[in-house]
């Protein structure tokens, strides 16, 4: 084997180490704003502060639920504007403590400088801190009044200092504060007229006006005028930055879509434009005719691009994922499967309809930035399967110039992606293609990134193993073929390819990712021997070299793993000489210091007075994988020739060996590289029947749950048995692997039957009719037969889990 290939690569994250998982059914946590999609909302040309405006199935992509301000920017400007005013002689930290009455030695400070100056700010200033009553209402139509009986005198004092004032800055500021007064006293028609008296006739206008024109629009709201309230957050999400997320997200909040009435109080193009943007991009809509209509007037509006990109992942929702959809109710999201299922039969359709917009946006100059529509098209032509048109498209954007890196890195994935769908057998020019792309985005921290990176590894091993997709049609599914692969380096490379989808970063965790212990758990020994053969060989290709490396499986990774497939396939002697090439090192660190240090031929039970010493637990552990193996293989090879008790013995020490191999011994380290409470993992099983059924048929064979093995050994043990007590322990450990298999099929009937109550009485009733039927030969023998004992009386006085195993019988006899 050569060191340079199989020596200390890194390991990908969590894959086929030694790690332990307690509670692994809980599994991780994931992003709630990550689904299924390949493409990257980034492409688009938008600014940052649009960011959260991206399709996603939660309330916004940053997953923020809270106020509908962002405060840098409401203080920048703000505080700015008291800046200026006060002649740049006073700090912008020092300012915005004073301003939000955060410090009195800053409120002390910006009050002496003013008091000299300009002296009616100061009181100003007091009246704002006097009215200031915490913090802004998030949503401006809230019908809900502040309870102030100071209110109405304040909103008489703002109208009168707004009629005494001389000085702009300050007339408009109270011309603000008597909208918003208005407004949370709960009058809101007076609030609308208050601004059109005392707001719109102002010869000069800042972002203070805005502020007033959005609690203008919330009282529309409020008063059911939604049309004029469309209008109106429109005109504040456009040019006010720091009430542009209480706009939109008084219109969100309340899924309000686009009326046509409120293009009737627009008096420019930009207006009537921001009417199209503003609801664009609120959810639960196709947004295609108002991007449209957004393109006509306003080409270079800045949602444009952002609006195309929330199209196609909105409908890459639908497409790729089984719902139901979330509908919101206020904040809340409640389940609507008849909602995702119309949806996703639409979104079809609908992919044409924006393949169709896009490419003809690509020609249109006004827009420019042709490389993203093209990129857009030919996206949709690759979801379309329309693979020649989408080569052509997305070469097209590549020959244009762009300065967006994640529309570079998108114009990439979309080329790894149509290599994967146009490759039916893979031949060394496509592994020249294949290994670039893998390596770009292997490291990944984008989750979409990390999709298309999967996608690509699982579609090309099942390309190498001769396995192809056979999708036709938008929705269809999957069928596979059963043609086995040719040869081991074959096999070896789909192996490969399937471990370099367990992980993305190693900071990072997706969902798309597989779940490497699914791999470890169904890989037939072969596989890993033909893996390691395959990067034994003295003359490997520049992909071989990139492939291995890519994967970070080492030698002794790969000799763990092959000594754990053998031994849950009981060739105890080739899995001794697998362990035996791992680093010994490795028996002495974490898991195995921890998890595999009791006897692993010990199984706890009284003491008895018996002519046979079974094994305690002695510390530390006499044996390593390596002995622990090979004795297991020396007492196979001795049981074949052994006669009366003496056979009988070493099969009972097999038995213990293999129980301990399985989930409820301890030694289940030498066969997983986890144990989790959570198992046998029935209850997260595939909704598809055909699918479930295969998971349960997969688990009923399972020796690691059912002990099927070990109680072969013991029961081998009972018939070669002379002597009483040996006898009687074989038939108990007989009986108690009967069990384990009892209660796998039990825990899946409660699945197959609804999930129901362990202690429902039709269950429980229909559980001891099958036990009795199929899962009692062994417990009958040991009740019938080895009761009349000193082992029996033995384990009733010192085992208090003894007297549950005998209940059964007792039950069963009464």
């Amino acid at each position: 084997m050569k060191p340079s290939m199989l020596s200390s690569g890194r390991f990908r994250k969590i894959a086929l180490s030694v790690a332990v998982l307690f509670a692994f059914a809980c599994g991780p946590s994931f992003d709630p704003n990550e689904f299924m999609s390949f493409f990257l909302p980034e492409a688009a040309n938008s600014p940052s502060e649009y960011s959260r405006y991206i399709f996603t199935p939660q309330l916004y992509a940053d997953g923020d639920m809270g106020g509908y301000t962002d405060d840098t920017v409401t203080i920048d400007e703000n505080v700015r504007a008291w800046v200026d005013y006060a002649g740049g002689t006073l700090s912008e930290t020092v300012v915005s403590k004073a301003l939000y009455n955060e410090n009195a030695q800053a409120v002390a400070a910006v009050t002496s400088v003013l008091k000299r100056t300009k002296a009616p700010v100061v009181t100003y200033l007091k009246f704002a801190w006097a009215t200031d009553n915490g913090p802004s209402n998030p949503w401006p139509a809230d019908p809900t009044p502040i309870d102030s009986t100071k209110l109405p005198g304040q909103l008489n004092e703002a109208k009168a200092a707004y009629q005494s004032a001389t000085d702009p800055f300050l007339k408009e500021r109270y011309a603000f504060q008597a909208v918003k007064l208005a407004s949370e006293t709960g009058d809101y028609g007076q609030a609308r007229q208050l601004y059109d008296q005392l707001v719109k006739p102002l010869p000069k206008k800042t972002f203070i006006s805005d502020w007033a024109l959005c609690r203008r629009a919330g009282a529309s709201l409020a008063l059911k005028d939604t049309a004029m309230a469309i209008y109106e957050f429109a005109q504040v999400f456009d040019r006010c930055p720091s009430r542009r997320k209480a706009a939109e997200l008084s219109l969100r909040r309340y899924r309000i879509k686009f009326r046509e009435e409120a293009l009737q109080y627009a008096k420019t193009d930009r207006e009537r434009a921001a009417v199209y943007a503003i609801c664009a991009i609120q959810p639960g809509q196709d947004g295609l005719d108002l991007l449209k209509a957004l393109v006509h007037l306003a080409p270079n509006n800045p949602l444009v691009e952002l609006v195309m990109a929330r199209e196609i992942n909105r409908n890459e929702y639908y497409f790729f994922t089984s719902g139901p959809e979330y509908v919101n109710d206020g904040l809340l999201a409640k389940p609507d499967s008849s909602a995702f299922e119309g949806r996703k039969t639409e979104s079809v359709s609908y992919f044409d309809k924006l393949r169709t917009f896009a490419l003809e946006s690509a020609e249109n100059k006004a827009l420019g930035n042709g490389a993203f529509w093209y990129t857009a098209g030919a996206y949709l032509d690759y979801l379309g399967k329309e693979y020649t048109a989408a080569q052509t498209h997305l070469d097209q954007a590549a020959q244009l110039p762009t300065t967006n890196k994640n529309l570079k890195s998108q114009i990439a994935v979309q080329r790894m992606l149509l290599l994967a769908a146009q490759t039916e057998s893979v031949t060394p020019e496509t592994e020249k293609q294949l290994i670039g792309y893998l390596e770009a985005f292997d490291k990944t921290t984008n989750f979409r990134l990390n999709n298309a990176f999967v996608d690509v590894c699982k579609t090309f091993a099942a390309t190498y193993q001769h396995k192809t997709e056979g999708k036709s049609g938008w929705l269809s599914g999957c069928t596979r073929s059963k043609e086995e692969p040719v040869d081991g380096a074959i096999r070896a490379k789909a192996y490969l390819l399937s471990m370099l989808t367990t992980q993305a970063h190693p900071d990072t965790y997706f969902a798309s990712t597989t779940d490497p212990h699914v791999i470890e758990d169904t890989l037939a020994s072969v596989i890993v021997q033909q893996t390691i053969a395959y990067a034994s060989q003295t003359k490997l290709t520049d992909f071989d070299k990139r492939l291995l490396k890519l994967s970070g499986l080492t030698g002794d990774v790969l000799n763990l793993l092959l000594g754990r497939r053998l031994m849950t396939e009981h060739r105890y002697a080739e899995a001794a000489d697998a362990f035996e090439k791992v680093n010994p090192k490795t028996w002495k660190q974490e898991a195995f210091a921890t998890y595999f240090q009791k006897n692993p031929f010990a199984v706890k039970m009284p003491r008895l007075a018996a002519p046979v010493n079974f094994p305690a637990e002695p510390k530390p552990n006499p044996y390593t994988p390596v002995t622990f193996a090979r004795r297991m293989a020396e007492l196979e090879q001795q049981a074949k020739t052994a006669t009366g008790d003496y056979a009988a013995q070493l099969y009972y020490e097999l038995g213990c060996g293999a129980w301990n191999l399985s989930w409820y011994g301890n030694s289940w380290l030498l066969v997983k590289s986890y144990w989790s409470a959570g198992e046998p993992p029935v209850y997260n099983v595939p909704t598809d029947p055909t699918a479930k059924q295969k998971r349960f048929d997969t688990l009923l064979k399972t020796d690691y749950y059912t002990t099927a093995h070990a109680g072969n050994y013991f029961d081998k043990s009972v018939k070669a048995a002379k002597t009483s007590t040996l006898a009687d322990r074989s038939a108990y450990m007989a009986a108690r692997c009967e069990t384990n298999a009892f209660a796998v099929r039990k825990n899946i009937e409660q699945v197959r039957n609804g999930y129901v109550y362990e202690e429902d009485s039709t269950f429980v009733k229909n559980m001891r009719a099958l036990r009795t039927s199929k899962y009692a030969t062994m417990y009958n023998d040991f009740y019938r037969n080895h009761r009349q004992s000193q082992f029996n009386q033995e384990m009733i006085r010192e085992c208090a889990m003894y007297r549950d195993f005998l209940s059964f019988g007792e039950q069963t006899n009464e």
